[in-house]
């Protein structure tokens, strides 16, 4: 009988800037603005190239190795958001312990991709050059994705 892996999925929202800076004299020309949703879909590509990019390679924290048999970033819209996940596939359900050790090294890996993102400029095709920001949202950071129980 061949082995099922569980997946899990590890999100992160996406923030962009529009290089267009607000139309505020105080602000100095320094803060963009945030695009909406519909805005960030149309340079999802850009979106995805880039934040892999900056994740490249995922190395999982040493302990997980055995745990985790894959690791993936894609970009998905969860909500009606634009997430950077990292779509995990494990031999085996992972303990509360162990979920939230893989959330302390998610958030500091996400904090890291967006630290190098935040300061490039990244040129698309439909809305010119824009920022990527990555954050960690704790609460609902991780969502097990536990196969179907099948019928004995």
């Amino acid at each position: 009988m061949k082995a099922r892996l569980l997946k899990l999925k590890l999100f992160s929202p996406i923030i962009v800037k529009g290089e267009v800076p607000y139309e505020n004299p105080w602000d100095g020309g320094d803060d963009y603005r945030v695009l909406v949703e519909t805005e960030k879909r149309k340079c999802r590509d850009e979106i995805y190239v880039n934040a892999c990019e900056a994740l490249a390679p995922v190395v999982l924290p040493h302990p997980f190795e055995r745990r985790i048999f894959s690791a993936v970033p894609v970009v998905e819209e969860k909500d009606g958001r634009l997430m950077l996940l990292l779509n995990c596939e494990c031999y085996r359900r992972l303990s509360e312990a162990e979920l939230d050790e893989l959330c302390d090294w998610w958030e500091n890996t996400v904090a890291e991709a967006s630290e190098e993102l935040s300061k490039r400029r990244i040129k698309t095709k439909k809305l010119g050059g824009i920022f990527i920001y990555l954050w960690f949202m704790s609460g609902w950071a991780i969502e097990p994705v536990y196969p179907e129980k099948e019928g004995d």
